[in-house]
């Protein structure tokens, strides 16, 4: 809900996108887009006015006047409140666009300098922190003073465009998109167990015999069943049908319900070999590994212009990769 319009309609010389009525072949205002994509984004005109430092009277009139320019009202009025129509939202995904690539065109102007300065946002999953891409990007932000980095470490999926990110690290299949990806590194889905499970049952021989033991499902389903498939470099693939003792749709609560002896696991392969390296888990059956997962940086071709962000990439792209080769599998192949 938008809230505090002191400002009337547009001018009803005609019901708005009437037939006949004559278009404006001009382009919008482009002040009038960024104060109605602000009103829309913090819910009412006087906090838009109070943001951009700007008079309420001059954000209603520039929000009245891209109103009668479109010939459409963006946003319905009464006498107690104000909320966006369908064209007003359907105005305000464009609108946030402009005024991100207004932005985005005045960092790159600014920036147009040897060295690079000014925010970068960048968000990757919480398993890509404990490969050791954190302390990568640390290291590329303490050699880049005038560079301000924000990470956000979620396993969700981020809209770059629509959230405003420079860059993403992703794991597994991308989606189809306009955004550009680059592959930096890949991992597998190794299989770990607790040294005390090991202690109990033994290791199992051959993927069949996985079947008898407490196994840790990787997804919530409404199914009791799943499934996995394992690959092996010169035996066909097994395929696992199994009960979970426990599922988990999160890298750390499976290597946890790992380390606590519920069941063999199955971890990105750089995940589980530093629990190994800590005596917390035991490879099991190390020549088998469920399929590869490609890791990528992902960015909007604009972003991947500017100084900072392309000089990550870059430096990721040198690094990274090694870094994540070097946990690619625990056994020969």
């Amino acid at each position: 809900m938008i809230r505090d319009n002191k400002a009337g309609a547009p001018r009803e010389t005609g019901a708005p996108g009437e037939a006949g009525a004559p278009r404006d072949e001009r382009l919008p205002p482009v002040e009038a887009v960024v104060i109605f994509t602000r009103v829309a984004e913090t819910g009412s005109f006087t906090a838009a006015a109070r943001a951009m430092g700007l008079p309420l009277a001059t954000v209603s009139k520039r929000v009245a006047e891209l109103e009668e320019h479109l010939g459409v009202r963006l946003i319905a009025r009464t006498t107690r409140r104000s909320s966006l129509t369908e064209p007003g939202k359907r105005f305000l995904t464009h609108g946030r666009l402009i005024v991100d690539a207004l932005q985005r065109a005045a960092d790159e102007a600014a920036q147009a300098v040897a060295e690079p300065s000014g925010r970068l946002r960048l968000t990757m999953s919480s398993v890509l922190v404990e490969a050791g891409l954190g302390r990568l990007i640390a290291r590329f932000v303490a050699a880049n003073p005038k560079l301000r980095c924000e990470i956000d470490v979620s396993d969700r999926y981020v809209d770059l465009v629509a959230e405003g990110y420079d860059l993403a690290i992703r794991v597994g299949r991308l989606k189809d998109s306009t955004l550009i990806a680059r592959k930096i590194g890949s991992t597998e889905a190794s299989m770990f167990a607790a040294p005390s499970l090991v202690a109990e049952h033994g290791l199992p021989s051959d993927p069949k015999s996985l079947q008898s033991y407490p196994l840790i499902g990787e997804q919530i389903s409404p199914s009791d069943t799943q499934q996995w498939l394992l690959h092996h470099a010169t035996q066909k693939p097994a395929k696992i049908e199994f009960k979970p003792r426990m599922s988990a749709n999160n890298v750390r609560a499976i290597a946890e319900a790992i380390e606590a002896g519920l069941g063999i696991g199955r971890l990105p392969t750089f995940v589980g070999r530093r629990m190994v390296e800590h005596g917390l888990a035991v490879p099991v059956l190390p020549e088998w590994a469920g399929p590869g997962l490609d890791i990528s940086l992902v960015y909007a071709a604009h972003r991947g212009m500017l100084p900072g962000v392309r000089l990550l990439i870059d430096q990721l792209s040198r690094e990274a990769g090694s870094l994540l080769q070097g946990h690619a599998a625990l056994a020969a192949r």
